[in-house]
């Protein structure tokens, strides 16, 4: 199902969705780091899961430069990317992946907003030893899911494209 994103210069039904999960994703996140840093370390599953506070001032999940307008340069390139691509190949991508690329969109904007309030992206979801993972928020969660649901249905895009040649 294809849909059009404007039709007369107006938003239709698909872009206010859009719109409104993007807007969502991201007040939940400031939110939750709002509500976190007023708070002191939340132990929410004992050795599992805890809500701790981690200022990170690298790249994604911890990985890279301290440079702030590096982070931001890059991150707005990548924004660009995908908010361009929704727009201008609109008549081709199909609603799941409108949606899961909002998620990444808003993920992005979210600790965008983070880097240039803060300083550093505020983190505080920490799986301890359980999983090897670094301490992360609910944009990185909405980024990762988004990215995994993309690369899935380009996989099965694909695949079916190559047994159609096939056929």
């Amino acid at each position: 199902m294809v849909v059009k994103l404007k039709e007369k210069g107006k938003l239709n039904k698909e872009a206010i969705l859009l719109i409104c999960i993007v807007l969502i994703i991201v007040l939940v996140d400031q939110i939750t780091k709002i509500w976190v840093q007023s708070s002191n370390e939340i132990d929410v599953i004992s050795g599992v899961l805890t809500f701790k506070i981690s200022e990170n001032n690298k790249a994604a999940y911890g990985i890279g430069s301290n440079s702030k307008v590096m982070y931001l340069a890059t991150n707005l390139a990548i924004l660009g990317v995908i908010f361009k691509f929704i727009s201008r190949q609109n008549e081709f991508v199909d609603k799941k992946l409108k949606v899961f690329l909002s998620f990444i969109l808003a993920g992005g904007i979210s600790n965008v907003i983070d880097k240039l309030i803060r300083g550093y992206v505020t983190e505080f979801i920490d799986f301890g030893q359980v999983v090897n993972l670094p301490v992360i928020n609910i944009a990185d969660l909405f980024i990762l899911i988004g990215w995994v649901a993309v690369a899935a249905i380009f996989a099965v895009f694909t695949v079916k494209e190559w047994k159609n040649k096939k056929e």
